[in-house]
């Protein structure tokens, strides 16, 4: 046992906060007839080739440690967490013929394990243990797929965070692991052939894994026999007019037809290629980039495919591949609610929903007509409801901000649903409550929020919230359990999560609303919410934080550039923060299909209007700010964090600390093994202590 009482008062650390020497360069450039500063260009380069950006990141880490470490709190949050954090986790259980697949961690080890088992209540033999992929956890397991029998599986293995992995595979019979290394891959995953004798999968051109910061294209499709070398792989498609494509294949379950999915950038809109099993070619079915349109299987010749085309909220379709000239049908049609995913299991479509940014669920026969809905616990996030077409049952779990995931099973054939398995969290929280509210953004807009705190949480301003957001690439915020995000509530926190334009929470009109010429919306939305918090006495400027990573750390980047007045700490996490530069590293170029091309005079009065590391303004006080960032990212590349931190630390005109985090050996989060993470909550919790404080005498023990 163990207590330590969270005053209100908030004191400044003792540590001279005296920053790193950063060399401010007159590096100025004209673009669109505007000239650009870049003074911190230096800080892009890679920090595994450049001694002069090494000693500046050893610099930068140093200060901040002696900031953190001077905060008497921190080793008690840190206690705090890692008590949170030690409960077993499952994943959903599923099956390949008849060997059942499952994803479990006893509580506290770096990664889940894979286990592998005759039925669903019987996965008890470990498969694969990333925890033995290296001594400090910096290996993890970034794919695995098991054949459609269960004879083969195939996982990959990504290093230091990094988006690059390298994929092995084993033959589940012999036990043997087989000699084929595949490499060159990057966010793929294996699509197989119902025989087992080889799989489709995309890869890019002699990369070797070896680009840090270079841009990344030219993606090719390719089919590689089971049991044999890489070398021998067939080139399946690859558009050099267009290198800027990705290719995803899926395998309809019954092996007719092979689709694939063809996107240009990260936009949601896709083409289609397709061929049959007795097709040399694959052919198009979609040609155009206009919508969205996701396979959800096939039978025989008859497809049904996901779409958002002349209906924003989604809705499913067929086509009959029958003869030569496709024959396409309605299904099931838009509804009120948004169209999250779908399904064929057991001869029916599964399809999950989202209303007012939670889950519903529904069962369909083929022909589209509503058979029956799926009841929810509660507001929260249902994902699951997959299977094959023999499935007579299928697993799918839930999770709130409050309920920790539960596993379900929806049996088929009686319509009805049954616990599979409940987790035991070390945490009471029956005192958290979640509040759905609405608030209207600067064009009348209502944006949904939820709002997670003790039931005793009193409306006085003087309350500590960490608001969170996101707001792009067409990803919804879902209400989900979070360990660390309970323990911020036993500490007296409150919690708001933002459903901000950008994201998918009411369809392609929401995503479209925050994208391109439309982004300031994403900021206008996250600060109305932040004034409405004030406005409603939930807090006041001083006692509000605010948090975000990747796209969300623009976000967090663009609203305090824009509003510092407004928050007491604000937390940008691996953030896209120089909205100029940005297509120029590793898959940025990617990005510019929801941020729009800066070599486009129009898109770039945009950009540049919001860019964070371009809006940052000469001798102005910001709130207390705590990047953080890995030092080998290859997503979005650190510089982006570098360049913020130096340019906030020489503009800096108030004793509000600028610091930033930097992970060394470590991505853009994926893969971070649990002690990292537990680390870099226990920083962040501890960094708002010290800033924001807290509302009551709440005592954590």
């Amino acid at each position: 046992m163990f207590t330590l009482t969270l005053f209100c008062v908030v004191l400044n650390p003792e540590v001279n906060l005296s920053y790193p020497v950063a060399a401010r360069d007159n590096v100025v450039e004209t673009i669109h007839g505007v000239e650009v500063a870049d003074p911190y260009r230096w800080l892009e380069q890679d920090v595994r080739e450049s001694q002069e950006v090494r000693d500046w990141v050893t610099a930068e880490n140093t200060l901040t440690r002696s900031y953190l470490d001077a905060i008497p709190i921190l080793p008690t949050i840190k206690e705090k967490l890692t008590k949170a954090w030690n409960y077993e986790k499952q994943g959903l259980p599923f099956h390949r013929g008849n060997r059942w697949f499952q994803s479990r961690n006893s509580g506290l080890q770096n990664h889940s394990v894979i286990y592998t088992g005759d039925s669903p209540t019987t996965i008890n033999d470990v498969l694969l243990d990333p925890n033995t992929f290296s001594e400090d956890g910096t290996k993890a397991l970034s794919t695995y797929s098991p054949s459609p029998e269960g004879t083969y599986v195939v996982w990959g293995i990504s290093d230091a965070g990094s988006d690059w992995a390298t994929w092995y595979a084993k033959d589940l019979t012999t036990g043997k692991v087989l000699p084929e290394v595949m490499k060159d891959i990057k966010n793929a995953s294996p699509s197989w052939l119902p025989d087992e004798s080889g799989y489709y999968y995309s890869r890019y051109p002699n990369s070797n894994g070896e680009e840090h910061i270079e841009t990344t294209d030219g993606a090719e499709l390719w089919f590689h026999a089971i049991g044999t070398d890489q070398s021998e792989d067939q080139l399946v498609w690859f558009d050099s007019e267009h290198p800027d494509r990705f290719y995803g294949a899926s395998v309809t379950k019954d092996g007719g037809w092979l689709v694939v999915h063809v996107k240009e950038g990260t936009s949601s809109n896709n083409a289609l290629l397709i061929k049959s099993s007795q097709e040399e070619k694959l052919q198009w079915l979609v040609s155009d980039f206009e919508a969205e349109v996701s396979l959800v299987g096939g039978i025989g010749d008859q497809l049904w495919f996901k779409t958002d085309r002349d209906a924003s909220n989604g809705k499913i379709i067929s086509v009959d591949l029958s003869n030569n000239t496709p024959i396409w049908s309605g299904i099931i049609p838009e509804q009120q609610n948004i169209l999250r995913g779908a399904d064929l299991v057991g001869g029916d479509i599964t399809c999950t929903w989202l209303e007012d940014a939670a889950s519903k669920a529904t069962v369909h026969n083929l022909q589209g007509k509503l058979l029956y809905e799926v009841a929810m616990p509660g507001i929260g996030t249902a994902s699951g409801f997959s299977g094959t077409n023999k499935d007579t049952s299928v697993y799918w779990s839930y999770s709130s901000y409050n309920q920790p995931p539960s596993i379900y099973m929806l049996d088929l054939e009686t319509e009805s649903t049954s616990l599979f398995w409940k987790t035991d969290v070390p945490i009471d929280l029956s005192n958290i409550a979640v509040e759905r509210a609405f608030v209207t953004s600067t064009d009348g807009e209502r944006v949904p929020i939820f709002i997670v705190a003790s039931k005793d949480t009193s409306l006085n301003n003087n309350n500590p919230v960490l608001q969170y957001g996101y707001g792009g690439f067409d990803i919804a915020i879902l209400p989900g359990f979070s360990a660390s995000r309970a323990t911020w509530i036993e500490m007296g926190g409150v919690l708001v999560v933002t459903c901000i334009r950008g994201g998918s929470e009411y369809g392609r009109a929401w995503h479209e609303g925050g994208m391109l010429e439309n982004k300031q919306q994403c900021f206008d939305d996250f600060i109305a919410c932040s004034e409405w918090l004030i406005e409603n006495k939930w807090t006041s400027p001083s006692k509000l934080a605010i948090q975000g990573g990747s796209n969300g750390g623009l976000l967090v980047g663009a609203c305090m550039t824009q509003r510092p007045d407004l928050y007491g700490a604000c937390l940008p996490a691996v953030g896209v923060l120089d909205m100029i530069r940005f297509p120029l590293f590793t898959v940025g170029w990617a990005w510019t299909s929801d941020y729009g091309d800066p070599q486009d005079a129009e898109m770039f009065k945009h950009l540049y209007g919001y860019s964070p590391y371009h809006n940052v303004q000469q001798n102005r006080c910001y709130p207390p700010t705590l990047i953080t960032t890995g030092d080998t990212d290859d997503r979005v590349v650190p510089g982006h964090s570098f360049k913020f931190a130096a340019e906030l630390q020489n503009a800096q005109d108030c004793d509000n600390p600028i610091l930033i985090r930097i992970e060394t050996r470590a991505g853009h989060g994926a893969g971070k093994p649990m002690h990292l993470r537990i680390d870099e909550v226990a920083d962040v919790y501890a960094f708002l202590w010290r800033t924001i404080g807290t509302s009551t005498n709440r005592t954590i023990q």
